[in-house]
């Protein structure tokens, strides 16, 4: 719980930060905070020199700040610092709550639905370098929340879109992100390269299997002796979680 305390406090800078930005006390628009911007304007640096609409030399720096970070530390920035994430991970803590079970797609379905988010990444980013255009701004959570619906968006489609994310989230932990965010797959490659990585003592281990069912991506970690895995975040979840002194530990390795 002590992880869970800082990466909360670290949550919420953040996301008060964001918050500031975006009702427009900054000196910047917040969409100028979004790393997955500098995906989306890559096209038009490339043919024409020029940021697409309200993107900038900000959000290319965050992308690239991102991939060094997770290139060290896997996918720690969704763990740690995105507000998106964050507010799914309070929507799937609050489902368990009300049903007191998490639901957990069996793996072959769960890789299978995880798919969807290269399928997101890449219609997205066509759509965009064709059109010149944010054509994300109308499904994209981080948008329609912190722009509270504004230009860009699709009136009743938004709101639908961003109802089905919130109940999905309250049904299975990290919906958006595990199945949807195209910014997650940007860095999937990139996530099992990172340095700093969890590793299992397999002498000490009971397989218990508290580090998984403690995982917001179900990611089984009684069974690797080092957690590789694309969708591991460094939030150390399980480490709070294991039961066993020193099975667990943060490692720095290749």
């Amino acid at each position: 719980m002590k992880t869970r305390y800082l990466r909360y406090s670290l949550f919420i800078i953040v996301l008060g930060l964001v918050t500031y930005v975006a009702l427009g006390y900054g000196d910047r628009p917040f969409e100028n905070y979004c790393p997955f911007g500098g995906m989306e304007s890559l096209w038009g640096l490339f043919t024409a020199g020029e940021f697409s609409c309200a993107l900038g030399p900000l959000n290319l720096s965050l992308l690239l700040a991102l991939f060094g970070l997770t290139l060290l530390s896997k996918k720690s920035f969704c763990g740690w610092a995105c507000p998106i994430g964050f507010l799914g991970e309070l929507c799937g803590r609050a489902g368990k709550k009300v049903a007191k079970e998490k639901i957990r797609p069996s793996g072959r379905l769960d890789g299978i639905l995880k798919l969807l988010r290269y399928v997101v990444l890449i219609v997205f980013l066509i759509l965009t370098y064709r059109a010149g255009e944010l054509i994300l701004r109308g499904y994209d959570p981080f948008y329609l929340i912190f722009s509270g619906f504004g230009h860009g968006t699709l009136g009743l489609v938004s709101y639908i879109v961003l109802g089905v994310l919130v109940v999905g989230a309250l049904i299975i932990p990290m919906f958006f992100c595990r199945y949807f965010c195209p910014l997650g797959a940007v860095f999937d490659p990139f996530s099992r390269l990172g340095v700093i990585k969890i590793s299992r003592n397999e002498a000490s281990c009971n397989n218990c299997g508290d580090c998984q069912k403690a995982c917001p991506h179900n990611i089984p970690v009684q069974t690797l002796r080092l957690v590789r895995h694309r969708d591991c975040t460094n939030c150390f979840e399980c480490l709070d979680a294991c039961p066993e002194g020193n099975t667990l530990n943060i490692q720095a390795k290749w």
